[in-house]
């Protein structure tokens, strides 16, 4: 229900299938991977495979803006799980103010191309800034519209798809 009445923050009515989450997590080193951010938490799909595959002295920050999700999120009750009620947009900061500088990947489920270009240009600035030189960005969309716009920031991007998903979905996977 929370996503037919938040479309526009949600962008789609269905969330991530199990097979997507485990396609959003494939890119990610879990062996090296110290620091995770998630943006856009959802029901918790994706956040549960991280914390199911990421290393018990690993840490999570997930951001999510709608209160309902943030909520259930923060029911996880997992220590290396830290929910923040926030936009995307204030990462840089919100993370500098928990003694986070730099992140080792970004997943994120944002619908980029329903937003509209000056929230698309500041949140890939602030991914752009958290993430640490050898970091991975990993961002699931229904459709190829932003494409251009994250080469931008992130030249080396690759693109899988899968059909498995409703609907069937693109991930871009960047790196500087």
């Amino acid at each position: 229900m929370e996503s037919i009445k938040h479309f526009g923050m949600v962008g789609t009515v269905i969330p991530s299938s199990q097979m997507s989450a485990i396609k959003m997590t494939r890119p990610v080193d879990f062996n090296r991977a110290k620091i995770i951010v998630e943006l856009g938490g959802g029901t918790g799909v994706i956040t549960k495979e991280i914390l199911r595959r990421m290393d018990k002295t690993a840490k999570l920050f997930v951001f999510e803006t709608n209160p309902n999700f943030a909520k259930a999120l923060s029911n996880l009750k997992d220590e290396r799980l830290t929910v923040l009620e926030e936009s995307a947009i204030n990462a840089v900061e919100r993370l500098g103010s928990l003694g986070v500088k730099q992140v080792d990947y970004v997943i994120s489920t944002l619908p980029l191309a329903i937003m509209d270009e000056e929230t698309n240009e500041k949140i890939l600035e602030a991914v752009s800034k958290i993430l640490k030189p050898t970091g991975r960005y990993v961002q699931i969309q229904y459709s190829l519209i932003s494409k251009n716009r994250i080469k931008r920031k992130f030249p080396k991007l690759k693109v899988d798809f899968t059909l498995l998903n409703f609907p069937p979905a693109f991930f871009y996977i960047c790196e500087r």
